[in-house]
């Protein structure tokens, strides 16, 4: 693989998949790095799949609307659907995008764990750890769309800081009174639950831990009542605070860029702010 590239993307969200496409279609040179082997970030990941419904402008949102259309035609593309919200199927989300990486030709680098950052000049220099090691790269522009704000503490410890965390998960059908201590929770279009458990946890080094012990509490519950937790994620959704600080060129790119403030139920409209401001900058 190259290592010279003219926008390195982090990560492989709908917002990275989106800035991807419209990057490669003015001809610039994109990579696509992601911490795991699938696509998705945090709907994905963290089994973050209760998201807001936008209004959307075809002509303005033409990448965003062609993914969620994919999903819909798929039979359980979403496993939940009201006038606000919908629960999307994660692994067709994880398709759909994979698809949609594949049919633009965007180079992807996966299982990777950004390491540092570097200035020279008018370029960035990236060094990332894989499978084989460190990896080097250099770039004129860093778009970090992770929600995670994932570059932020290689540049500067104190931008990002950790607010809370929730563990989400799926379990197989049972009775909406033995949940009833669970305050977010979704029942699908199968008779699945999809639920979110906010974490006590201060240590972000810990969170893992006690997701863990929360799922297997739950767990055993369920199982009292014939039933069990059927999906977990791949980790626990992790909420920051983020503010940019002097040490962050312009060249760097995060969400708040786009989007002032979000929660975690913003995912799609994060993307359509983005893909609505690049849109200006090419006709796709």
């Amino acid at each position: 693989m190259k290592n010279r590239f003219d926008t390195i993307i982090y990560s492989a969200n709908l917002s990275g998949i989106i800035t991807s496409i419209i990057q490669k279609k003015k001809g610039q040179k994109v990579l696509l790095l992601n911490r795991y082997g699938f696509f998705g970030g945090s709907i994905t990941e963290s089994l973050n799949l209760l998201q807001k419904k936008v209004d959307l402008n075809p002509d303005q949102n033409q990448i965003l609307s062609g993914i969620l259309e994919r999903i819909c035609e798929f039979k359980e593309g979403f496993l939940f659907e009201d006038d606000d919200t919908l629960v999307l199927n994660p692994e067709v989300l994880k398709y759909v995008l994979q698809k949609k990486c594949e049919e633009n030709e965007i180079d992807l680098l996966f299982h990777i764990t950004p390491y540092r950052i570097d200035f020279d000049e008018d370029l960035i220099k990236i060094t990332v750890i894989g499978r084989e090691g460190e990896i080097h790269f250099t770039t004129s522009r860093l778009v970090d769309f992770s929600t995670e704000f994932t570059f932020a503490p290689l540049i500067d410890k104190t931008s990002r800081r950790f607010l809370h965390s929730r563990v989400n998960f799926i379990s197989l059908p049972v009775n909406s009174e033995v949940l009833k201590n669970v305050s977010r929770k979704i029942k699908l279009i199968d008779e699945r639950w999809w639920l979110s458990i906010d974490l006590n946890c201060p240590d972000i080094f810990q969170v893992e831990e006690e997701a863990t012990q929360t799922l297997d509490q739950i767990d055993e519950l369920l199982r009292q009542n014939k039933s069990r937790v059927q999906i977990v994620p791949a980790q626990s959704h992790l909420i920051f605070s983020f503010k940019r600080t002097d040490k962050f060129e312009r060249r760097i790119s995060f969400v708040t860029d786009f989007v002032n403030h979000f929660e975690p139920v913003d995912e799609i409209l994060i993307s359509q702010k983005i893909e609505d401001q690049l849109k200006n900058e090419i006709n796709i």
